[in-house]
């Protein structure tokens, strides 16, 4: 018996010497009795990864790579809220105000829209093209169409804000003009030369906004270049040029994203992409033309005073304001119309301050000594004793030195 138990002990031993052994076990008497076993993970597989238990394919670094979720971009700042105003129904005689031009017109026009909303004596007509310009005249032929505009709209004043979409070759007989060339200079120029005779031919007052700073250093340089050649043209013409930089740049010129609004808010102005206005920007775009549209004048001295001694002051925030002259707070009125200057007529003597307070009637001479005493009194004459003859005071005789 003992042998035979020997011999199945020495069978058990061999067979479990002949089993392979894992990498990783739970030792001896865990093999011998069927014990769970960690099972160490195929080459490549991630140790410890999430699902990664018997019977799953192994993981690959790749592969939860692709499972992760893709950063988020960047969010562009969103645009600010604008109480936007309803357009409140406009008289039969309303001034028609038709601006023309490309898309930043177009947001032109929606600032003049709110800005006149309450306002039934004027009424905008936006008939801007947003892919036009003065190069792509294929596309749309601004002095070639401009005649049948006015005609069939009849407008009262016209408000002209083109120039964004040019930045790029014109297609000439002899091939195409590279932009800023002096071949591209001379044509451009040319091409305005012919859109302001067009504007100048309507016989209505016109009002050329200029370009504002772009994102880029080269669109800034090129709408700098833009404003000089327009301001020359328009105002040449008799046209009124309204030069907007200022109030959308910073202290260095260069474009701004935010900047102050109308009310001096530091609020965003341009959106994301550099070229277009938001809301408050459009509004803001507005103001510096509806001061013009709402005193019915459109030439080169619109913005002055008829006053000469009051001036146009540009505010910190690019905002024009009208400066009256230096008045004192303490200086007298001045004398009506028609009353002789000094020297006509012989000097008036000023009223009694008192007798004024107290209705026409002077006071009594006060008592001499007295602290509303005014009045001068000479110096009594020196005596050595005895009376003196003014006002009857008597004077000691001075001491006898010792």
């Amino acid at each position: 018996m003992r042998r035979l138990a020997g011999y199945m002990l020495v069978a058990i031993l061999a067979a479990v010497l002949a089993t392979p052994a894992p990498a990783q076990s739970r030792g001896f008497f865990g093999g011998l009795f069927g014990g769970e076993r960690e099972v160490a993970p195929p080459p490549g597989a991630i140790p410890n990864a999430p699902g990664a238990g018997r019977g799953q394919p192994p993981q690959r670094p790749a592969q939860q790579q692709r499972r992760k979720a893709a950063p988020a971009r960047p969010a562009q700042p969103a645009e600010p809220s604008f109480p936007v105003a309803e357009i409140a129904p406009k008289n039969d005689d309303a001034k028609k105000v038709l601006v023309i031009g490309d898309f930043v017109a177009s947001g032109l026009a929606w600032g003049l829209d709110q800005a006149f909303a309450d306002d039934p004596t004027h009424v905008v007509l936006d008939r801007s093209d947003g892919s036009s310009g003065l190069v792509r005249d294929d596309h749309y032929d601004w002095t070639a169409s401009l005649p049948d505009l006015v005609a069939d709209v009849a407008p009262d004043m016209i408000v002209v804000m083109i120039g964004i979409n040019d930045r790029q070759a014109i297609r000439a007989a002899a091939g195409n003009l590279a932009l800023r060339s002096d071949a591209w200079d001379a044509a451009y120029a040319e091409r305005v030369d012919r859109f302001v005779a067009a504007l100048k031919a309507t016989g209505r007052p016109v009002i050329w906004v200029g370009e504002p700073p772009l994102r880029s250093a080269d669109g800034s340089a090129d709408m700098a270049f833009l404003n000089t050649l327009f301001k020359e043209k328009a105002e040449a013409a008799g046209m009124r040029f309204v030069d907007v930089w200022d109030g959308f740049a910073g202290e260095d010129g260069k474009f701004v994203l935010r900047g102050p609004d109308m009310d001096g808010q530091v609020r965003q102005l341009r959106s994301g992409d550099g070229i277009n206005f938001t809301k408050v920007g459009r509004r803001k775009l507005a103001f510096y033309v509806e001061r013009d549209l709402g005193n019915g004048t459109a030439g080169p001295g619109a913005a002055q005073t008829l006053n000469p001694s009051a001036t146009v002051e540009i505010g910190a925030d690019g905002t024009q304001r009208l400066v009256g002259p230096v008045m004192s707070l303490t200086d007298p009125a001045p004398p009506p119309p028609g009353t002789p200057l000094a020297g006509d007529t012989p000097a008036q003597p000023l009223p009694d301050p008192v007798a004024a307070l107290t209705g026409g009637t002077a006071l009594p001479p006060a008592p001499r000594g007295r602290a509303d005493d005014f009045t001068w009194h000479p110096p009594a004459p020196a005596v050595t004793g005895g009376t003196s003859a003014v006002d009857g005071v008597v004077i000691l005789p001075a001491a006898a030195p010792r």
